[in-house]
């Protein structure tokens, strides 16, 4: 490297990662989506509460670090575990948002600011637990036939 040589893109790399118990590939997504959470900051991209917000899809997630989508979820999944992602519905058929949570200290983690996202969190209904089927009717299993006798009337 030559002084004159213009310096190469990077990513920034938590220190407080290399504490924490999760797959490299978590670690790796966490440094993609944190770098995206900077330039969603610059964008002006804020929720009413104040919170920077990113989106960026699993399909987009899966070519940017080279891994299939289901490796993406298990590290999106273990993110959220530690408490360093919060996933939040954009809306009817709108992409979801991402919120990008660092350490206040050693000792826990707090949102970007304050606990707003915490507010979200706390506002949203809880999704009923799917049945596991693959068939988009997740909640619906073994349903006990009806017994009320319907009878129609043609006038």
């Amino acid at each position: 490297m030559k002084e004159s040589e213009q310096m190469l893109q990077y990513f920034q790399f938590p220190k407080f990662l290399l504490k924490l118990r999760i797959s490299q590939t978590a670690k790796f997504l966490y440094m993609i989506l944190y770098d995206r959470a900077r330039i969603s900051r610059k964008n002006s991209w804020i929720d009413k509460y104040g919170n920077v917000y990113l989106i960026f899809p699993i399909d987009e997630l899966s070519v940017q670090i080279d891994k299939c989508k289901s490796s993406v979820k298990t590290a999106l999944k273990e993110l959220d575990d530690v408490e360093l992602l919060v996933r939040r519905s954009g809306g009817f058929s709108k992409p979801n948002h991402l919120y990008v949570k660092i350490p206040s200290d050693e000792i826990g983690l707090q949102p970007v600011d304050n606990k707003a996202v915490e507010k979200i969190v706390a506002t949203e209904p809880k999704k009923p637990p799917s049945s596991g089927r693959k068939n988009g009717c997740g909640g619906v299993g073994n349903v006990a036939p009806s017994t009320t006798n319907i009878k129609l009337l043609i006038v």
